[in-house]
């Protein structure tokens, strides 16, 4: 039995190139996750609600909001629970999804909404994966934990 040998390199090449395309998608998750915490909300995503259901920006609080185990919590959460869309894939779509949801004062995610989208099959999976998120620690300010409302992107390529 004869095996030739531009065919085993083809597929030592093409496993190498999974690999690699993995370990990119990965690493982007992660650097768009820590990225994300610096990710300055302004002031007009704030609600105009005054009083105990207000909802703040991340810089007008004592202490932000935080995602168990931190950013690097986060990172993982986000590397391990996104499943990039097989259609997606086979229709070739790439691109950043912005998603916004607010942390209320028990850190419970709530009202998720992609308000800068690419495509309906990548949307739904970021929307989808914000959602399944645990409870953070609730941010912060004058010493009581208010709601507060978060944009994450959530960069999709491969």
């Amino acid at each position: 039995m004869l095996i030739c040998p531009v065919a085993i390199r083809q597929g030592f090449f093409m496993k190498e190139r999974k690999i690699i395309v993995k370990f990119k998608f990965l690493l982007l998750v992660f650097c768009i996750a820590f990225c994300s915490m610096a990710y300055a909300q302004d002031k007009q995503n704030v609600n105009a609600v005054t009083g105990k259901d207000a909802e703040y920006a991340i810089n007008e609080l004592d202490r932000q909001p935080e995602f168990p185990n931190g950013n690097e919590g986060l990172g993982k959460y986000l590397s391990e629970n996104i499943k990039y869309p097989k259609k997606a894939l086979k229709k070739n779509i790439m691109g950043k999804v912005h998603v916004q949801f607010v942390i209320d004062k028990t850190g419970k995610v709530t009202d998720v909404v992609a308000v800068r989208g690419v495509d309906k099959l990548l949307d739904k999976e970021a929307v989808r994966v914000i959602k399944s998120m645990p409870a953070w620690k609730p941010g912060m300010k004058d010493g009581a934990p208010v709601k507060v409302k978060y944009t994450i992107p959530i960069n999709f390529k491969f």
